[in-house]
């Protein structure tokens, strides 16, 4: 599972989601699973870094260049929740 890029989505909410980019469909669901289930430390360290950030997904860019990710979003919890 590599990231080949990541980009910032508001949500109509304006939640703001970072959105982290795979070769394909099928990494793209290996990397939300492990982002739903663990990443522990990835989470806390976007907590840490950029605390704007309250939500996390995966997607990928299909055959015709367009950006396609899983919209259950993943919440990332809190920094006073990380403590």
């Amino acid at each position: 599972m590599k990231v080949k890029g990541t980009f910032i989505h508001t949500l109509k909410t304006g939640e703001k989601a970072l959105i982290l980019l795979t070769d394909n469909e099928e990494e793209q669901e290996k990397l939300f699973h492990y982002l739903s289930i663990d990443a522990y430390q990835f989470k806390k360290e976007i907590v840490e870094k950029e605390p704007r950030i309250e939500l996390i997904s995966a997607g990928y860019t299909d055959n015709e260049g367009k950006v396609v990710w899983n919209e259950n979003y993943i919440p990332i919890p809190k920094w006073f929740e990380m403590n």
